[in-house]
């Protein structure tokens, strides 16, 4: 599952979720700090694990 960082406005912190595509796409995401409504996405890396060796 993807991980995905948002920020929270009522309490100006940064959090991450774990979310499955079907949850993400319900845009119901909460401050779990505050529980406030007012986040934003952040620009998140991005990183693959392959088998081989580079």
């Amino acid at each position: 599952m993807p991980r995905y960082e948002f920020y929270c406005e009522d309490c100006q912190k940064e959090f991450e979720l774990i979310l499955t595509l079907a949850e993400y796409e319900k845009g119901q995401v909460k401050c779990p700090k505050c529980g406030g409504k007012h986040v934003h996405q952040e620009a998140a890396a991005f990183f693959a694990v392959t088998s081989k060796k580079s």
